[in-house]
């Protein structure tokens, strides 16, 4: 007895007798068994519904209140506890159980379903229905047994000539799909875009604060008295790369090299060596001529070089350096 009146005992309330309890429609020792029969397959869908032993003792609770609440008014059968069950899990996922203590004759505290709380739950059947008319006709078929109809997983394997790990998974399944769609419900498009928004701003603050030559990255490392390396390196870890391959960079020279013709016409050739600078972002700084057989073979040499993309840097411990490259640049004439 007293484990059966303390599931009235929520919020601080006072528990109910059994004498109150009596009613032309269902007596309070059927009510009792009742609870205790159904205790285990509402506590089975507390936690399944939310994965916890704490709201699912909190949703049996819920459901054999407002259960006694409308016992006057309808008939409790398995089925109708079963669909109050499911109507308070959805209420509690959002978070809206309006209660309102009444004092009757006795003094003692009684909870009501509030007109509001019976339009929610009310919306919340229809909203479950319409969810469970797009599932397929098997899986719908198979829920129903088991959260309205109140049957076992055995009894529905049974009766549907399945195995009973179909069954479970089936339940499984839907409950997963169900539940995707409470949370979606009850997102608005303005929270919906908040959300992605705050997203894509948190993705591009970490992007900000990994990238190496990022503001943000700089500007850690300036609050952090971290010294920026601005080294030129000979022979760095990593060495720069023009994007592609070396293939890719010779095809580049000859496709945009022109023999000077002033160069051509007095038999110049030879080879121009330029060493340049590649920055940490890729760019080419800092050029100087090391060998040259002519200023006008400079000049070419320089002009095309000056056209290349941003370069790989090079790079000490993963992250980007200033380096030295050197690239020789052959004029021949046919």
């Amino acid at each position: 007895m007293g484990e059966y009146l303390g599931l009235f005992a929520l919020n601080g309330q006072k528990p109910q007798t059994m004498d109150m309890m009596e009613t032309d429609v269902m007596t309070g020792q059927e009510f009792k068994q009742m609870v205790e029969r159904m205790r285990p397959r509402l506590m089975q869908m507390g936690r399944e519904f939310f994965g916890s032993d704490t709201e699912a003792e909190e949703v049996v609770q819920e459901t054999w209140l407002r259960a006694w609440n409308v016992r006057e008014r309808v008939t409790l059968t398995d089925a109708y506890v079963m669909r109050i069950a499911r109507n308070c899990c959805v209420s509690m996922w959002r978070g809206q159980r309006a209660e309102v203590e009444l004092a009757d004759e006795s003094g003692a505290a009684v909870t009501e379903v509030t007109p509001q709380e019976e339009l929610e739950e009310r919306e919340n059947s229809e909203w479950l229905a319409s969810r469970l008319q797009r599932l397929p006709k098997a899986e719908r078929e198979v829920w129903q047994l088991f959260y309205d109809e109140g049957l076992t997983v055995e009894e529905i394997a049974e009766a549907r000539n399945i195995s009973v790990a179909t069954v479970r998974n089936t339940i499984s399944s839907v409950r997963n799909t169900l539940r995707t769609a409470l949370r979606r419900r009850f997102f608005t498009p303005r929270q919906l875009m908040s959300i992605i928004i705050f997203t894509l701003a948190l993705g591009l603050a970490v992007a900000s604060a990994l990238n190496p030559n990022g503001v943000v990255r700089g500007a850690i490392e300036r609050v952090w008295g971290i010294p920026v390396d601005n080294t030129i390196y000979d022979i760095p870890e990593e060495v720069a790369s023009y994007p592609g391959d070396m293939e890719t960079f010779w095809t580049f020279l000859m496709k945009n090299l022109h023999y000077p013709e002033g160069a051509e016409a007095d038999s110049i050739q030879g080879r121009v060596i330029v060493r340049f600078v590649v920055e940490k972002d890729g760019s080419l700084t800092n050029y100087e001529i090391l060998h040259s057989p002519d200023d006008r073979l400079t000049d070419e040499a320089l002009r095309v070089l000056r056209m290349m993309p941003r370069w790989q840097p090079a790079k000490n411990n993963g992250r980007p350096v200033r380096s030295r490259y050197v690239v020789p640049v052959t004029f021949r004439l046919k």
